[in-house]
């Protein structure tokens, strides 16, 4: 039985594995997750199937406790001895490979689900990539969870070898085809959930993900502000966890709490998304750059039209005026109010986009990125 270790930095990264663990359990893999050790890991791994291997890491560069955490996973690879490793996210990707280069671990795959780097400068912009080039040296083998990533980062060097492939259309997991079914939402649920959230009779605009600068908040922010001067029949949902420390105006939070056209949701199961997608009228994620869209699917599934941003990882997700819009102008607040009102006054075209977006996300079965991992474990 092949040993199979499978790395993320976050909790909340789980979601990103969800049913792919247990995919190889049954195809006879005895695998670990080597996570933090939180609530979440640990009901997932009971979930799964799983046997976690607990790591205290952190998310921000920290010398003394990267260096504890490097050898604890050490500590991990000598007693489980894995014949696979799959490690994503920035720092389990660096330590994990780190780890398995030294400990001499047979084959060391890599997903890429994005490059941090894109949103900083100067220093840090070059740590990142540094450490990025590490990793991909390291490595038997990167899955590059998107074309546009993997193009990124044969242009930036960090990809100097043969060693890249991206599995079918991208994403890290795939789609749960069977999850996402608008249909399955009944027209009672979507009025109860509406009327809790005193969203009936407005056109409403839904955002899903995390709450930091890298997402688009701000211009998202000044976007409908402008949009909510002109037009009081709109609302804006936000879905997803506020993440202080990367909102560089602090005032901006208790700017959208206090909106009154503005409904902060907060972070929700991922078991929940589709009916909260069925609220929306229109999706709408501004976010600077990503390894995978895979919130872009997901609302393209529920038939939602889709406003986004013409960038790494989001171009893959969206196909631009077939089931969405892709903005150029990025961090462009007045480009973004005018594609969200021009839709909004134009029914057919949601209608269109809708209709194409359950069409479009039928070529991101999770089966298809399951079966494209378990060939190169394969290998």
């Amino acid at each position: 039985m092949k040993k199979l270790i499978v790395g993320i930095t976050a909790p909340n990264s789980i979601s990103l594995l969800k049913g792919q663990i247990k995919y190889f359990i049954v195809r006879g893999y005895n695998v670990f997750l080597l996570a933090p050790k939180t609530e979440k890991t640990i009901q997932f791994c009971l979930e799964e199937g799983c046997t976690l291997l607990p790591v205290d890491i952190k998310r921000e560069i920290s010398l003394w406790s990267d260096f504890k955490a490097l050898y604890v996973i050490i500590l991990h690879f000598i007693r489980v001895k894995p014949d696979i490793i799959n490690v994503g996210t920035p720092k389990i990707s660096l330590l994990g490979m780190l780890a398995g280069k030294l400990c001499n671990v047979k084959k060391r795959i890599y997903t890429c689900r994005g490059f941090r780097y894109e949103s900083e400068s100067g220093k840090t912009k070059r740590l990142l990539m540094f450490f990025e080039r590490i990793i991909a040296k390291y490595s038997h083998r990167i899955i590059c969870i998107s074309k546009s990533i993997e193009v990124l980062g044969k242009e930036h060097g960090i990809f100097r070898e043969n060693k890249t492939i991206v599995i079918g259309n991208g994403s890290s997991n795939g789609l749960d085809l069977s999850l996402f079914m608008p249909e399955k939402i009944t027209e009672n649920l979507k009025t109860e959930y509406k009327t809790r959230y005193a969203i009936n009779g407005f056109f409403t605009f839904g955002f899903v993900g995390r709450f930091n600068d890298r997402k688009g908040v701000n211009e998202l922010y000044e976007a409908f502000q402008g949009l909510y001067g002109e037009r009081t029949d709109v609302r804006l949902m936000m879905v997803g966890g506020i993440e202080a420390t990367q909102v560089s105006d602090k005032e901006l939070i208790d700017k959208y709490n206090s909106h009154p056209g503005i409904i902060m949701v907060g972070r929700k199961p991922f078991e929940q998304m589709p009916i909260y997608m069925s609220l929306f009228d229109c999706f709408v994620l501004p976010t600077w750059a990503e390894g995978f869209g895979n919130v872009f699917i997901q609302a393209a599934a529920m038939g939602i039209p889709i406003i986004g941003n013409d960038v790494t990882g989001c171009k893959d997700a969206v196909s631009d005026s077939y089931n969405g819009v892709l903005i150029k102008e990025i961090k462009n607040s007045e480009v973004l109010k005018n594609k969200m009102l021009s839709l909004m006054d134009n029914v057919e075209m949601l209608r269109i986009y809708g209709e194409n977006g359950k069409i479009w996300a039928k070529g991101f079965d999770q089966n298809v990125i399951w079966e494209g991992i378990k060939k190169i474990y394969e290998e």
